[in-house]
């Protein structure tokens, strides 16, 4: 489509983005939206399958009434359409032909199989920008592998490091997997258009790798380099350290505290207020007083002793008190205290959409904020909504195919 400048308040041009991607790319096509983009979510006649994914609003299961869906797809377009016939595949060739970007997380050489590839669409749309994200990429012994959250967090080496040291390797909670590559397709989308619009040059297949992407977030760990140096894996630590010493979760009287002890006056302020409270004069050992190498040796005596010290607070006792004392004290929020969180509230970051069937819903802001742009805050679509302005207004198609469409289950 030709460059358009982008609307007042939003980041991008409304880009035509057409999105077929299942969970593992969906947050790709959500940051687009939010931002601006006019992204379409193509999905079967019988609706994305992650509409029927637990938890529902109410409790009550239905294609409108799926939270996972709900937050995924703000601000997107919904269109029905079956891609495995020889009609669906001629329409979605027509949007297409006028789309910027295809974004999709089919497994690899599905979309090929369906003459939907990058080298088909591209003779007719050579400004065509494609992002495919898939487990292991489109190349390498791996390429047709099938996959789960679990299977890339432990491919990527990230279960290596996350966990008890004394454990096995431990997945993290949610499907942490979904989000680097979903994010590093956003990015190198919006390079790739940067690339076209403003440098002249042609649209750009982008293959996208979860192992690969999972791997860049965990690099701070230095697990090659560790590797390389020493001939080791880099250890798990549970929420603990080994660099800082204590650092980590630590049990209170009504929920978690986090704390991290790092400089010599820090030790020394920490050191002295536990003495206070407890009695304990073991926190004060000289040999406790150096660096935090120097307190490795006797991390679990230290923990042992934090936690006897940390337990006989509220964790609201040890935030302002260590705040007080100059000391690094964070509560482990839960879900309700980020729902009541002073600073959240402060800083706007929850607001309220308002869906037809599910109602008045609370959503996370988004990644940003500025006095100029915000998200967008349209809410999920309904299956199929925008049949009609896609199929009937913008392709041509009158009442009577698109009935024929719709009785044939194309659409």
């Amino acid at each position: 489509m030709p460059f358009q400048a982008p609307a007042a308040g939003v980041l991008l041009p409304p880009y035509r983005i057409l999105d077929l991607t299942g969970p593992e790319g969906v947050f790709c096509g959500k940051l687009l939206a939010d931002y601006g983009a006019d992204v379409i979510k193509i999905e079967p006649p019988a609706g994305d399958p992650t509409r029927q994914r637990p938890p529902f609003i109410g409790d009550r299961p239905g294609p409108e009434r799926s939270a996972y869906f709900l937050f995924y797809n703000t601000n997107k377009r919904s269109v029905t359409l079956d891609l495995e016939s020889s009609q669906g595949q001629d329409l979605f060739k027509k949007l297409a032909a006028s789309a910027d970007v295809l974004i999709e997380s089919f497994p690899v050489g599905y979309l090929k199989s369906l003459g939907l590839d990058f080298e088909s669409l591209k003779t007719g749309n050579p400004g065509l920008v494609m992002a495919s994200i898939t487990p292991f990429g489109q190349t390498g012994p791996w390429k047709d592998f099938q996959s789960t959250d679990l299977i890339s967090l432990a491919a990527s080496g990230f279960m290596q490091i996350t966990g008890d040291p004394d454990g096995p390797p431990m997945r993290q909670g949610n499907e942490q997997s979904h989000f680097p590559g979903a994010q590093h397709a956003a990015a190198a989308i919006m390079g790739a258009l940067f690339y076209r619009d403003m440098q002249g040059g042609p649209g750009q297949y982008i293959d996208v790798s979860m192992q690969e992407a999972m791997i860049t977030y965990y690099t701070d760990a230095h697990p090659a380099l560790a590797w390389m140096q020493n001939g080791e894996n880099v250890t798990r630590v549970g929420t603990n350290s080994t660099l800082v010493i204590p650092l980590g979760a630590y049990p209170c009287k009504d929920g978690w505290i986090s704390a991290g002890i790092i400089t010599p006056r820090e030790w020394e302020n920490l050191s002295q207020w536990m003495f206070e409270v407890t009695g304990n004069e073991e926190i004060l050992n000289d040999d406790f007083k150096g660096g935090n190498q120097d307190r490795a040796p006797y991390n679990d005596i230290i923990t042992a002793l934090v936690i006897d010290f940390t337990t006989r607070f509220t964790s609201e006792e040890l935030f302002h008190q260590g705040q007080e004392r100059n000391l690094v004290f964070i509560p482990v929020n839960t879900v309700s205290d980020l729902l009541s969180d002073p600073q959240l509230e402060a800083s706007n970051f929850w607001f309220e959409l308002d869906h037809a069937e599910a109602g008045t819903l609370k959503y996370p802001l988004g990644v940003f904020d500025s006095d100029e742009v915000s998200p967008g805050t349209k809410p999920a679509p309904h299956l199929g909504q925008d049949n009609h302005a896609i199929f009937g207004v913008e392709l041509g198609l009158d009442e009577n195919e698109l009935a024929s469409l719709r009785s044939q289950g194309v659409i």
